[in-house]
């Protein structure tokens, strides 16, 4: 089952805003969130939900999506994440950069496996303006936003490719994303 939810949690760029992300739901991952391994159990990350329209439009907007891709910078404005969730480094909780790192990582890809089990797809975004997210949601000085999660239902199914001979993801002529995934050599 774990199987399943993984080879269907590939990075959604693509969204029904008709269905929008329950806040509550959201909340309730958080909870989850709680429970994983966190280095030295300091649990210094923090999570900030965005599902108010127009919030989220303001996200989409200080976000770079598909970087492989040139001539694409993500959803339109009909097809556009209906939630946001931005984790952040808590520095009052700990200053240790390679401590919260793998912390970000972890909770990340959790929550992009609790997303996907609800049909909730996600695309984890690092290239994003910092600064204008925190001075616009007014984060403390301590709290650093590290990765953004964009979320929604999708309206798009990527392919996975297993033998390609690249790790280049790419939209076909029908804008269908495809996303290589060569086996590891063991």
């Amino acid at each position: 089952m774990l199987h399943d939810i993984v080879a269907k949690a590939r990075s959604i760029r693509s969204f029904d805003m008709s269905k929008p992300v329950d806040r509550e739901l959201l909340v309730s991952f958080i909870d989850t969130l709680r429970l994983i391994p966190a280095s030295c159990n300091y649990q210094a990350l923090k999570y900030l939900i965005v599902t108010d329209k127009a919030e989220c439009d303001f996200m989409r907007s200080q976000t770079r999506w598909a970087a492989l891709l040139p001539d694409y910078n993500g959803p339109d404005s009909e097809h556009s994440p209906t939630a946001y969730m931005i984790i952040c480094h808590d520095t009052d909780v700990t200053e240790n950069e390679t401590m919260y790192l793998k912390d970000v990582g972890i909770a990340a890809q959790t929550l992009n496996l609790l997303a996907r089990e609800k049909g909730i797809g996600c695309c984890m975004i690092g290239s994003f303006n910092i600064g204008a997210v925190s001075e616009y949601f007014s984060l403390p000085e301590s709290i650093k936003p590290k990765l953004t999660l964009a979320l929604g239902y999708p309206d798009e199914f990527p392919v996975c490719e297993d033998e390609t001979g690249s790790v280049v993801y790419y939209r076909d002529e029908n804008n269908i994303h495809h996303v290589p995934s060569a086996k590891p050599k063991i």
